[in-house]
């Protein structure tokens, strides 16, 4: 009998820790390449009584894919596609397993569906996520704002459960739990960070893709200028027949001083200008459709920019795939490069990990919500990135720590942030999950209904508690 699980070693470093440095230990690991593997793995572990860590692609910062003792099962090994199907109307279905990552997802829709150009509109920012890991945790992307949540483009999964049975689960399917709350079955795995069962595959749903894309990043030398900018756009959004604007991400001075430092070693952006290091901040949005309509909003942001003080000779405009790709990877470069810190400043204390926010409060005006941002941040003595999803309201403060001190003070902050916003009947997690690092940072300022539903859902979809114990509710999450 070929051997699937394999003792934690020292070559087994790199499966025990996140990007967001969140870190753990485990006795075993596995890198299933089926269904069955998968099911020989959870027979053999059974007889132990041992639980079972999912694992994707590591690109997680919430902990959820970090093992606190017990087996890792690393789905990377579980990366094809299995079939794809044109459908009336234009759109498009493919059937992957959960392990194939959103670069590779592209190159084999591309090939797949070369007469009829589509695309799957989830897209977050790292190309080297995995499809299951966007479906565990509730990953979005930039362009949320013009194709909804990334679980309307999920038709159907195959989950196994503890005892190694495989369910097909597909779009408007419904359960009642013993609570009596109905839920759709799909959403007993969407988002729920691998609580329920292991994804082994997924029916994604394709639309076509627009006809052209267009980027332009628009800089201002004052925040207060950004700000208004953004806040003009939530309150009269440029429309076109045949174009709208899909992503408006605002991008912090902190975000893009540390993203031009790395800048030598990151291959898409190196040739991308400097910035004016008298600008405080950059706006980019992306324009989606027919080339006449883009031409018309285009022309409309950058009345409004000008406006609010933006000098379009400043202005990054890139129309094609290719080099919108670039501005992307700007974007990306804001995470990306607060990781890095992170990593950095770990060497000197193990103790740190990433401090980072997901919270939406959509209520007030962006202005509002990025001066009290920077505002908190200065009065704590505090380094921080700002970025994200600006016309939502969505952004990601990375806290800059230099010591643990900052670190303590930095967590403290995060909670505070957390109250006012549940008082402003706000979401203090957004799109990456709670795993088990906001966990215990955020811990009873989570929503108890719900960990309610959560800890109900586990019950009934898990009932020997062995997948990703320790996720979303506190849990023990080492070895029976």
């Amino acid at each position: 009998m070929r051997q699937l699980i394999y003792p934690m070693k020292e070559q087994y470093e790199e499966f025990i820790i996140d990007e967001s440095k969140f870190s753990g230990y485990a006795q075993s690991i596995s890198f299933p390449k089926n269904e069955e593997e998968i099911r020989e793995v959870i027979k053999e572990l059974g007889e132990k009584h041992m639980p079972i860590t999912i694992q994707g692609g590591k690109t997680g910062i919430t902990g959820a894919g970090v093992p606190e003792g017990g087996h890792i099962m690393n789905l990377s090994h579980m990366n094809q596609m299995k079939d794809g199907c044109l459908l009336e109307g234009g759109n498009g279905l493919i059937v992957v397993e959960p392990g194939i990552n959103l670069m590779d997802l592209r190159k084999e829709i591309n090939a797949t569906f070369r007469k009829n150009l589509l695309f799957w509109p989830p897209d977050p920012t790292e190309t080297s996520a995995t499809v299951g890991g966007v479906a565990a945790s509730n990953a979005q992307g930039i362009s949320r704002l013009l194709y909804g949540d990334s679980r309307d483009y999920i038709e159907a999964l195959r989950i196994i459960d503890s005892k190694g049975q495989a369910h097909f689960i597909e779009r408007g399917k419904k359960f009642t739990l013993p609570s009596g709350k109905s839920i759709e079955m799909l959403d007993a795995v969407l988002g729920k960070e691998g609580i329920t069962g292991v994804i082994s595959e997924l029916t994604l749903k394709l639309i076509p893709k627009p006809e052209s894309i267009w980027g332009i990043a628009f800089f201002f030398e004052q925040a207060e200028d950004a700000g208004k900018f953004v806040d003009t756009l939530k309150r009269d959004l440029p429309k076109s027949k045949n174009a709208a604007v899909a992503a408006a991400e605002y991008i912090d001075r902190e975000s893009i001083s540390l993203i031009e430092s790395h800048k030598g070693t990151m291959t898409k952006i190196k040739e991308l200008p400097n910035i004016d290091e008298n600008r405080a901040g950059m706006v980019y949005i992306e324009i989606h459709g027919e080339e006449e309509g883009i031409e018309e909003l285009a022309e409309s942001l950058m009345e409004s920019a000008i406006i609010c003080n933006s000098d379009p000779d400043e202005a990054w405009a890139v129309s094609g795939e290719t080099d919108v790709e670039k501005l992307r990877a700007f974007r990306h470069g804001a995470a990306e490069t607060s990781n890095l810190y992170i990593e950095k400043v770990r060497r000197d204390d193990k103790r740190i990990t990433k401090l980072g926010t997901d919270m939406i409060v959509s209520n007030l005006t962006f202005s509002r919500v990025l001066a009290d941002i920077q505002e908190e941040l200065a009065d704590a003595g505090l380094k921080g990135c700002v970025f994200g999803h600006a016309l939502e309201n969505h952004l990601h403060v990375n806290i800059l720590p230099e010591c643990y001190g900052d670190y303590e003070k930095g967590i403290g902050l995060i909670r505070k942030w957390a109250a006012e916003v549940n008082e402003q009947h706000g979401e203090i997690v957004g799109e990456h999950g709670i795993g088990k690092l906001k966990q215990r940072i955020l811990g009873d300022l989570i929503s108890g209904q719900y960990i309610e539903l959560c800890r109900e859902l586990k019950s009934e979809f898990d009932k020997e508690n062995i997948w990703n114990r320790g996720n979303i509710f506190p849990e023990k999450a080492g070895q029976v």
